[in-house]
C-alpha cells in the first residue's frame, strides 16, 4: 500500500524550508545550498528509548508524528490521534530499518541524564516482513511525503488485508471511492487505491482494478479484480492528513549561522506537538510545551548527506530560543530563556536549578561536535535570580569564554565583585555576563547595566581582541555614560544604547564607552553585527522624523509612522564621526528590522517585516508587490550604503524575518516565522505546504 501524506508533511527540524535559486549554467554556492535544503531526506528515527516501547520507528510530520508500531501506523497531532492498524495480522512481524542515513538526532530533554538520547539512528526505509502470509509492508519517504507499499508475493491472498481506522470520528466512503475520517478538525483521507503488477523482466506496470469495501466498525478490506497470481502485486492508496485546527504554539527559526566551512546552523523553537501527551502512549518523558532545536546542515552535500544532526533541548516547561554563536572548532553556543525546573544542565553548571520567583531564567548551552554526525551537550546552565531573567544574545571569544546579554528584573541576579553596577536601578536592567566553562569560578564577569527606568540588552558582539560591544533599548534618562559619547542625553521616549565593555577591568573601569542613539521619538534595537572593519551594524525600528541619517542614506526621510533603519557606527571615532552610515528603510506602513549581517566585502544584509504598500523594492525582487499582510522583507545594501536588492516575501497572515546570515559570495540565508500560507515556497522546496499549528518556521536561500 503506497500512501502519501500531503497536507501532513514530514519535516526535518519542524521548519518550513524554501529556496530561491539563481539561474545559470554553473550552479553557484547558493544553488548547492538550496539543493541541500530541498533534498533533506525524510528520515525514520529508531526508538532507542525516547518513546514508548510500543513504538519501533518514528518520523516528524508537520505538527505531530508518524509512529510505526508492531500493529500499524499512528498519526498524532496533539490533542488528536488517528491510526491505521492491521487486524488479524502477525503481532510480531520482523521490523528493520533499511537504507541507513549518516544523520543523527539528539534528545537533551529534562535534567535526568538517563533520559537523554544521543546519536539516534536515521533510516530511509522501514520494512515489516510477514504482516500476513506472503505480504510485507515497506515504509519510506519521498521528499516531504510518507509512502508505504503492501507487497504481495506470488500466491498471497489480498483478502487477508483488514485495515482498522481509529479515531473518534466515523469512517465513510466518498463518491470517488476515497475513505474519509474526520475527528475534531483533523481530516484523514485515504484515496482510492492504485493497484498494479510488474513483471521483473519488464519495465511496464500493468494496472489492476480494485476498490475499498467498508465492513463496519471502521474496518476496511480491499477488493481486487482478476490478476496474475504468479507475479507480485502492489496495492497503492494515498493518505492525506489535512485541515489541522487547534491552539498549538507553532514553530519559529530565530537564528541562523554559517561557519567558515560553509555549514549552516538553524536555531529555533518548536511546540513539540509530537512530544507532548496525546493519548499518553507516545510521549517523550521530559518534553515540554515548547523546546528549542538546533539543526546542522551541510550545503555542499545533497540528499541523505546534507543533514548532519538535529537536536532537541528542553524541559517540561516553556523553553524559548533567542541567540546563537559559533566558534572555529565547530562548537555551538545557545541562549534563550526557560520556565522548566528540569532544563538539562551539564558540565558543572554555574547554576544548576531554576532560581524561582516568576519561574523564568536565562539559559546558556554549549554543544560540541561528536562522532557519527551527532552533537554532545558539554555545558549547560541556568542564569538568573528570583525574578524574570531573559537571555537575548550570545557570543564567544577565541579562548572559548562565553558572553551573554539580556534583561533582568531580579535584584539578586548573580554578579561578580568586578561588576560595573552592583545593584539593579530600574524596573528592568540589561545585564552582561562572561562565563568560562570548566573554570573556577565560572563567572568571570557579571554586571547590571541600566538607568532608572527600563533597559533591555538585545545584542552582543566580541572582537578578536576581546572587546565586548552591547546594544539594546533604554527609556532611562540616567543611563550610565562613559567615554566620549556620541549622544549624552536621551533624545526621545526610548532610545538605543550602545556600550563597550572590557571585562578584564574592574568596577567603573570596565565600562569603556556608552552612548544614546536615536531621534526625538521612540527607537528600539533588534539586531547587531560586526562588519569586516570592526564597525557595528545596527537595525531595528524608529518613529523619529529626525533619526540621525547620513548624507549618503539610501532613504533620507521616514516613510510612515515607523520605519526600519540600518546604521554603521565606529565607536573609536570622534563623537561627530561615530555614525558612518544611517538610513531609514520603509514605506507608509509599519516596518521593523530584526537582523543584520555583513560579508567580507562590507555589504550589509537586513531582514524583518513590513506592512507598507510602498516598501522600497530593488533589483530582481523575488516579490515586487506587498502581499496585503505582514510581509517579510529582505534587503542588501552595498558597502557605500546604496540599496542593491530588496524584496517582499509573504501573501497573507503574519510573516517575520528573524535571522539573516551571509556567505562570502553574497548568498543570503534568511529564517523566521510564517503564519497561514504567507511565505510562498518554490516548486522545488523541501516542504511546499503549510504544516499548521498557528505558525511554521521557514528558511529562504537567495543567490547573489
Amino acid at each position: 500500500m503506497m500512501s502519501r501524506i500531503r497536507s501532513f508533511p514530514l519535516l526535518v527540524a519542524c521548519v518550513f524550508l524554501a529556496s530561491s535559486i539563481a539561474h545559470g549554467t554553473t550552479p553557484p554556492p547558493a544553488a548547492m545550498a538550496g539543493k541541500a535544503l530541498r533534498d533533506l531526506p525524510v528520515f525514520f528515527e529508531q526508538n532507542q528509548g525516547q518513546w514508548n516501547p510500543q513504538v519501533r520507528f518514528s518520523a516528524k510530520a508537520g505538527d505531530g508524528r508518524v509512529f510505526l508500531t508492531s500493529r500499524g501506523v499512528v498519526l498524532s497531532v496533539a490533542p488528536r490521534v488517528a491510526s491505521i492498524s492491521l487486524l488479524n495480522a502477525n503481532r510480531a512481524p520482523a521490523i528493520a530499518g533499511q537504507d541507513p542515513l549518516p544523520s543523527r538526532s539528539n534528545y537533551f530533554l529534562g535534567n535526568n541524564r538517563e533520559n537523554w538520547r544521543t546519536g539516534v539512528s536515521h533510516y530511509g526505509r522501514v520494512r515489516y516482513d510477514g504482516v500476513y502470509p506472503g505480504i510485507d509492508v515497506v515504509y519510506y519517504g519521498n521528499q516531504n511525503q510518507l509512502e508505504y507499499d503492501f507487497i504481495l508475493h506470488p500466491g498471497a491472498d489480498p483478502g487477508c488485508i483488514r485495515m482498522k481506522f481509529r479515531g473518534s470520528g466515523r469512517l465513510s466512503l466518498t463518491a470517488e471511492g476515497d475513505l474519509a475520517l474526520e475527528d475534531g478538525g483533523v481530516r484523514l483521507v485515504q484515496k482510492r487505491p492504485s493497484i498494479y503488477q510488474q513483471d521483473p523482466a519488464s519495465p511496464v506496470r500493468r494496472s489492476i482494478g480494485g476498490k475499498y469495501k467498508l465492513l463496519g466498525r471502521n474496518v476496511v478490506a480491499v477488493e481486487v479484480e482478476r490478476y496474475d497470481r504468479s507475479l507480485p502485486l502492489t496495492i497503492d492508496p494515498v493518505v492525506v492528513y489535512a485541515s489541522f485546527l487547534g491552539g498549538s504554539l507553532g514553530d519559529a527559526v530565530t537564528a541562523l549561522k554559517v561557519d567558515s566551512h560553509g555549514m549552516l546552523y538553524v536555531y529555533g523553537y518548536t511546540n513539540n506537538g509530537d512530544l507532548a501527551a496525546t493519548n499518553g502512549a507516545y510521549k517523550t518523558a521530559t518534553a515540554g510545551s515548547r523546546d528549542v532545536f538546533l539543526a546542522k546542515i551541510d550545503p555542499t552535500q545533497s540528499g541523505a548527506a546534507s543533514l548532519v544532526y538535529f537536536t532537541y533541548i528542553g524541559g517540561t516547561g516553556m523553553d524559548t530560543s533567542t541567540g546563537m554563536a559559533l566558534d572555529s572548532a565547530g562548537n555551538v553556543y545557545l541562549t534563550g530563556y526557560t520556565t522548566s525546573t528540569d532544563f538539562p544542565t551539564a558540565g558543572s553548571p554555574f547554576q544548576s536549578a531554576l532560581a524561582g520567583g516568576t519561574g523564568t531564567d536565562a539559559f546558556v548551552v554549549k554543544l560540541s561536535p561528536a562522532s557519527q554526525g551527532s552533537a554532545d551537550l558539554v555545558y549547560s546552565t541556568y542564569l538568573g535570580g528570583t525574578d524574570l531573567d531573559q537571555g537575548n544574545a550570545i557570543d564567544v571569544d577565541a579562548s572559548g569564554a562565553i558572553y551573554v546579554t539580556g534583561s533582568t528584573r531580579s535584584g539578586d541576579f548573580p554578579l561578580t565583585s568586578s561588576a560595573y553596577a552592583a545593584a539593579r536601578w530600574g524596573s528592568l536592567d540589561a545585564f552582561i555576563v562572561k562565563l568560562v566553562p570548566g573554570a573556577s569560578p565560572q563567572l568571570a564577569y557579571s554586571s547590571f547595566l541600566g538607568g532608572e527606568l527600563s533597559d533591555d540588552g538585545r545584542a552582543i558582539a566580541v572582537t578578536p581582541g576581546g572587546m565586548v560591544y552591547i546594544a539594546g533599548s533604554t527609556s532611562s534618562t540616567t543611563f550610565p555614560l562613559a567615554g566620549n559619547s556620541y549622544r549624552s542625553t536621551l533624545q526621545g521616549g526610548e532610545d538605543i544604547f550602545v556600550a563597550q565593555v572590557d571585562p578584564t577591568k574592574s568596577k567603573s573601569d570596565s565600562l569603556v564607552y556608552t552612548t544614546y542613539f536615536g531621534g526625538s521619538d521612540n527607537e528600539e534595537l533588534r539586531g547587531m553585527a560586526l562588519d569586516p572593519s570592526g564597525n557595528l551594524l545596527l537595525t531595528g525600528y524608529t518613529l523619529s522624523a529626525d533619526f540621525p541619517v547620513t548624507q549618503n542614506a539610501a532613504q533620507s526621510r521616514i516613510g510612515g509612522n515607523a520605519d526600519a533603519f540600518v546604521a554603521r557606527l565606529d565607536l573609536t571615532a570622534r563623537p561627530e564621526s561615530v555614525v558612518k552610515y544611517a538610513t531609514y528603510l520603509g514605506g507608509r506602513g509599519g516596518d521593523v528590522g530584526y537582523a543584520v549581517a555583513s560579508d567580507p566585502s562590507g555589504n550589509i544584509y537586513v531582514t524583518g517585516y513590513t506592512m507598507s504598500l510602498d516598501f522600497p523594492v530593488s533589483g530582481d525582487a523575488l516579490q515586487k508587490a506587498w502581499g496585503w499582510g505582514v510581509d517579510v522583507f529582505i534587503a542588501k545594501l552595498n558597502s557605500f550604503g546604496a540599496l542593491e536588492y530588496s524584496t517582499y516575501m509573504g501573501k497573507s497572515g503574519v510573516n517575520i524575518g528573524y535571522a539573516i546570515a551571509a556567505a562570502a559570495d553574497g548568498t543570503m540565508y534568511v529564517g523566521g516565522v510564517a503564519t497561514s500560507k504567507g511565505v510562498s515556497p518554490t516548486s522545488n522546496a523541501l516542504q511546499t505546504t503549510f504544516a499548521g499549528g498557528g505558525a511554521d518556521g521557514f528558511i529562504v536561500v537567495l543567490a547573489p
